[in-house]
């Protein structure tokens, strides 16, 4: 059963809600309600995030979460980038070493985080209410916001964090857009992708212990090596030699099933022959099992404002406060592993800056909105930043086997990738260390 009333209500309990939790609570604020629509066994079907960067691991030590993480993940400080021709370059996260603790990429379930998130809530004294579906957010006027709720159930509430993904029920009802902020195209012809965790009938020398990117022509491929999982109901928990793959599904093909057969992962990987490089090196990809898998709209788009503040006649100080985080406020390509990344970085900025909202609301509303306003504000350029981003890696990465004229200079390109100043510009982007 829920509660009547809370302060803080977070409608959505993955990486980013789970966080912003965290965060509140270690400000002191323990007045916070946490609810997700999907059950417990429900989040090994939903996790498709893999990599932490540096900068999230920063946050995450703030909150006391960076180092059970670490322990289980596999730290990967290169990528290897492949052509036709064969290895075209390796981008090196160990660069960074001078400025951070985490040189690397962590490749880690985003189970796994979301595991160890809860359970330092649960140490803090807070558990998620499941299963509880959000079908309404009213305003309450004096009491706050009116969150209905499929059960029936109704909680009023001063803040409302909405992290409940890209379909934010929180977003829609407080009617803020939600689209691409830019019309320019971003690579090859591809609107759907597949992903899924895989074991091989025989070893790859290629994929081992490596990080892979395949350029292909209007199409690219992708290998992370999965590590084992310490929690028991975890598919991966006891297998070795797990692979999580992916690559997309152009234009022209039949639309992917929701959960991708290992018949239809194996057709189009011998079309797309993504570890045969010039024809001479043939290695055969026969897939053994496919353990889990989902497909995905590769697209991008940013929330029109991440903060709503509700003002009815009259009650210009009566506190009610929508914030948006995580895919609730943005989504973008998946290359580079951006996505949780951002969205745990929000939320985990986001609880010091309602502790102080809530301070300073005593003194005037109006004076306290700026500070949210400001953060709003921040986080906002900082999603747009990793949109760009995101938009350029996957036109450079079809570029390399697509574009004529970007082939005939590629040597051109490897030799200067091989000038380490250069060579960490795109880690540097990817770890976050530059859009904290």
């Amino acid at each position: 059963m829920l509660p009547a009333r809370t302060t803080v209500l977070i409608v959505g309990a993955g990486p980013s809600g789970l966080a912003a939790a965290v965060s509140l609570l270690q400000q002191g604020c323990h007045d916070v309600l946490i609810v997700d629509s999907v059950d417990g066994d429900g989040r090994l079907m939903s996790s498709r995030a893999i990599v932490l960067h540096a900068a999230t691991l920063e946050a995450l030590e703030t909150i006391g979460c960076a180092e059970s993480l670490v322990n289980m993940g596999l730290k990967k400080t290169d990528v290897e980038l492949y052509t036709g021709d064969g290895l075209f370059m390796q981008m090196s996260f160990g660069l960074l070493d001078s400025y951070t603790r985490y040189p690397y990429g962590l490749i880690v379930s985003q189970y796994s985080t979301e595991r160890v998130l809860e359970e330092r809530l649960e140490e803090m004294g807070l558990k998620v209410q499941r299963p509880y579906k959000l079908v309404s957010l009213d305003d309450g006027a004096n009491e706050g916001f009116v969150a209905t709720f499929a059960s029936g159930e109704k909680v009023n509430a001063n803040y409302v964090i909405g992290a409940d993904g890209a379909k934010s029920t929180v977003r829609k009802m407080v009617k803020v857009g939600y689209t691409d902020p830019s019309t320019k195209p971003y690579g090859g012809k591809g609107i759907q992708a597949v992903t899924g965790d895989i074991t091989l009938k025989t070893p790859l020398p290629l994929l081992k212990e490596e990080v892979i990117v395949r350029s292909l022509r209007e199409n690219y491929f992708i290998s992370f090596p999965v590590p084992k999982s310490p929690w028991p109901e975890s598919y991966d928990h006891l297998k070795d030699g797990i692979f999580r793959i992916a690559f997309f599904i152009p234009d022209g093909y039949d639309t992917p099933p929701p959960s991708p057969s290992i018949e239809y992962f194996q057709k189009h990987l011998d079309k797309l022959r993504p570890l045969d490089f010039d024809s001479k090196d043939l290695q055969p990809f026969q897939i053994d099992e496919v353990l889990w898998s989902t497909r995905f709209k590769v697209q991008a788009a940013i929330a029109d404002k991440f903060f709503v503040r509700i003002r009815s006649p009259g009650q210009e100080d009566t506190c009610r406060v929508v914030f948006l985080v995580g895919d609730a406020a943005h989504t973008h390509p998946p290359v580079g592993g951006q996505g949780m990344n951002l969205g745990l970085r929000d939320a985990i900025g986001l609880g010091p800056v309602i502790v102080k909202h809530m301070e300073m609301c005593a003194s005037g509303a109006q004076e306290a909105d700026k500070i949210m306003e400001d953060y709003a504000s921040s986080r906002r350029a900082r999603a747009m930043n990793t949109i760009d981003f995101t938009k350029r890696t996957m036109t450079w990465l079809f570029s390399l086997e697509s574009s004529r004229w970007f082939r005939s200079i590629s040597w051109m390109v490897k030799l200067a990738m091989s000038i380490p100043v250069i060579n960490r510009m795109w880690p540097w982007r990817a770890s976050g260390l530059g859009n904290r």
